[in-house]
């Protein structure tokens, strides 16, 4: 049995560079046994064809705080995973609510309209409470029901984070715990 160092002399060529070459080539190889599909969908399942191949993503931009972050969410059989990484937040409970509207403009989040959830489904209560005690948050959540697209789905949405134990409407002009508001995008290879 030849040692890799020996088959790299063989070639002809500087052995260093032979084998760095041929070390790419067999990386290479490794990484092109295995798919992106498999890591991101649970148990074979495979996205709705239309679905973004990634999932969406939406950079949190704060309402009335310094809250920053993101929130992703991947197609997974019958709902997605959701996942939540803010920073400055303060320790406290909050909650994560799908609204209605893709707007973000409004200075108390009001323009993201009322909290969505489909059919059969409260949107006050379609994401569970979350718990921060440090400042920035970590969450993840899967949620039955919801898809990135169709009918169902969150490509035309916006995602909000309050604070507390409650997500409530918001009414214009008026402060209310609306914290941050992110538009969802679809997500891009090695990104969030």
């Amino acid at each position: 049995m030849m040692t890799a160092r020996r088959a790299c002399n063989l070639r002809g060529a500087r052995p260093e560079i032979a084998c760095c070459a041929s070390s790419l080539v067999l990386l290479g190889a490794l990484a092109a046994c295995g798919t992106t599909t498999s890591s991101w969908f649970s148990s074979g399942g495979e996205p709705p064809s239309s679905a973004p191949r990634y999932g969406l993503v939406a950079d949190l931009q704060p309402i009335g705080s310094a809250v920053r972050g993101k929130v992703r969410v991947i197609d997974r059989n019958d709902g997605v995973t959701l996942l939540v990484s803010a920073s400055n937040l303060p320790p406290n409970q909050y909650r994560v609510s799908f609204n209605r509207d893709r707007n973000c403009r409004s200075p108390n989040g009001f323009g993201a309209g009322p909290p969505w959830a489909p059919p059969g489904l409260d949107p006050y209560e379609l994401i569970p409470l979350f718990w921060n005690a440090d400042g920035n948050a970590e969450g993840q959540a899967f949620i039955r029901g919801v898809h990135t697209t169709g009918p169902n789905g969150l490509a035309d949405r916006s995602v909000v984070i309050y604070w507390g134990s409650k997500v409530t409407d918001a009414v214009p002009d008026v402060p209310n715990n609306r914290a941050a508001c992110g538009l969802f995008e679809p997500a891009q290879l090695l990104q969030f």
